[in-house]
């Protein structure tokens, strides 16, 4: 019983898979605001005890063992994945990562799939979990036919899925938030443990999610403190209780 009592004191720790660059204290403070307002047990305004750690994957990290350490994790934006991954060529637009964050991701990204861990993967962190969980992706959106540019921080409205993760957080799935957009990349063949749950009117996926649990990659940036839609900060709410109730 002590042990158990211990185990549901402990703070509830968060990893945020280093961005490489200072934009990661973005996503930081949004996990930080969430356990701020979110609740345990149905309450509102009550603070949840957070260790909130930056992981960084330019120094040796064991994915496997980071899967047992944390109880969440957002996985941050990024430069584009290598092509090979998903057995195709890369193409001449893409702008490669470092391959030590490529190999970091994409281990932990099956370990969250294989344990349901709860997560939040955002931009290149849900091309990455759909590519470690088998799907690929398009390479660069202006080559595909009837998809119109989503680079350079437009907004533009979603279609969300029936009984998704993001109908619930912004009411309903006839809702249409309206999200940033800043990548030329997006899920093309969606990976089997996946399903497609927002789009953009021009039909390209903005978002995936496990079958079960909270596990919710999305193509937009909820973290930046100028977007407004009811899909951002309250995604980051919904992963810190997802944490919370799975320590528990």
């Amino acid at each position: 019983m002590a042990a158990m009592t211990d185990a549901a004191q402990r703070p509830v720790r968060i990893g945020v898979v280093d961005q490489g660059t200072e934009k990661v204290r973005h996503y930081v403070d949004a996990v930080e605001r969430a356990a701020e307002v979110c609740g345990v047990g149905g309450a509102s305004a009550v603070g949840v005890p957070l260790e909130c750690e930056i992981i960084d994957w330019r120094v040796e990290r064991d994915p496997a063992a980071d899967a047992q350490l944390f109880d969440a994790f957002v996985l941050c934006g990024g430069d584009d994945p290598p092509g090979r991954y998903f057995g195709q060529e890369d193409h001449p637009a893409i702008t490669l990562d470092d391959p030590r964050r490529d190999v970091y991701e994409l281990a932990l990204c099956r370990e969250i799939g294989a344990r349901g861990i709860p997560t939040l993967a955002i931009c290149r962190g849900a091309q990455m979990l759909n590519i470690a969980l088998g799907g690929d992706i398009d390479q660069h959106l202006p080559d595909v036919p009837a998809r119109a540019a989503h680079a350079g921080g437009v907004t533009h409205a979603l279609r969300l899925a029936e009984g998704s993760w993001l109908a619930r957080l912004a009411g309903s799935e006839k809702a249409r938030p309206m999200v940033n957009s800043y990548h030329h990349q997006a899920v093309a063949r969606v990976a089997e443990s996946l399903r497609a749950t927002a789009w953009t009117d021009d039909g390209a996926i903005e978002a995936v999610e496990a079958h079960d649990g909270f596990v919710v990659g999305v193509q937009w940036h909820p973290e930046r403190e100028s977007s407004e839609a009811p899909c951002d900060q309250t995604l980051f709410d919904a992963l810190v209780r997802a944490a919370v109730e799975r320590r528990g």
